[in-house]
């Protein structure tokens, strides 16, 4: 269980009553990160250029760049769905820091919550061709009493193009 912080606890625990219901996804907004990545029925693929490396995910036709040319954080900037990401490597690891999430993103699919003062970690380590875990670090003071650290496996996806999605919320008339 992640070391939630009052307020957040209590946020988590109505939405978990709520079965979810409310999820940015629901009307047709971005999960965020690292929300994004763990919606296991859609894909999404890395490319990697001399300078930066973009995510681009099947659902809604997202994507994320993650900048590795050696710059830092911006000074100034205004919340994102998907925040703002520098990478390094690290051995055989891909670190990316990502900074910047708007908070009405939710860290996953389970509701748990976060706020502006979020930094999200990931430590990519592919294992084999096939094979690629992601150490999943959240460091957000306001909402958790501690730093907690999550490790996700991926496996390769068979090559493919992905399909277009439309999103459409119901309205209730």
């Amino acid at each position: 269980m992640a070391p939630l912080q009052p307020w957040a606890a209590a946020l988590y625990k109505e939405r978990q009553a709520g079965k979810g219901q409310g999820n940015p996804s629901d009307r047709c907004l971005p999960r965020g990160i690292p929300g994004v990545m763990l919606a296991r029925d859609r894909p999404w693929k890395l490319i990697q250029t001399p300078g930066m490396i973009v995510m681009l995910f099947d659902e809604l036709l997202h994507y994320r760049q993650i900048f590795t040319d050696g710059r830092g954080f911006p000074a100034d900037f205004t919340p994102t769905w998907f925040g703002y990401s520098v990478g390094k490597r690290d051995g055989d690891a891909l670190v990316v820091e990502t900074i910047g999430l708007n908070e009405e993103t939710w860290l996953d699919n389970a509701g748990h919550p976060h706020s502006e003062a979020l930094r999200v970690t990931e430590r990519f380590r592919r294992m084999n061709a096939a094979t690629l875990y992601i150490d999943i670090t959240i460091n957000d003071p306001k909402a958790y009493t501690k730093p907690w650290t999550a490790t996700v496996r991926f496996e390769r996806v068979s090559e493919s193009d992905f399909g277009e999605h439309v999103c459409a919320v119901r309205s209730v008339s």
